[in-house]
């Protein structure tokens, strides 16, 4: 789902991080997952996603576009205040939130 959603926004994004960082606004996203259940057919999956949106210059369009398409998804999340991090000359946003899935397992 978080490929989905990052997609939609038109922001370049990786999984963890670009090796050479475009030029303007990106994103990076970590998907921490825990399973469980009872039986060997049905896992239930937890994602614990983290996006950090990377600013060259103020971009309250991307931050707009982010918190649009998780509030159409029905998916409560926590954003921290931009930071300025000297050392990459941009702004940081962070998103956190969380979602299951269901997942069925059929062997032969």
């Amino acid at each position: 789902m978080i490929t989905e959603i990052l997609q939609k926004t038109g922001i370049p994004f990786r999984r963890t991080r670009f090796l050479k960082p475009p030029p303007g606004t990106y994103a990076i996203y970590e998907d921490d997952i825990e399973t469980s259940g009872g039986d060997h057919l049905v896992a239930i999956y937890h994602h614990q996603i983290t996006i950090e949106l990377y600013e060259s210059g103020l971009d309250d369009a991307a931050e707009e576009k982010i918190e649009s398409i998780l509030a159409k998804k029905g998916l409560q999340f926590e954003k921290q205040d931009r930071l300025w991090l000297p050392n990459e000359q941009r702004y940081q946003v962070v998103y956190e939130f969380d979602y299951y899935e269901k997942r069925r397992f059929y062997h032969a």
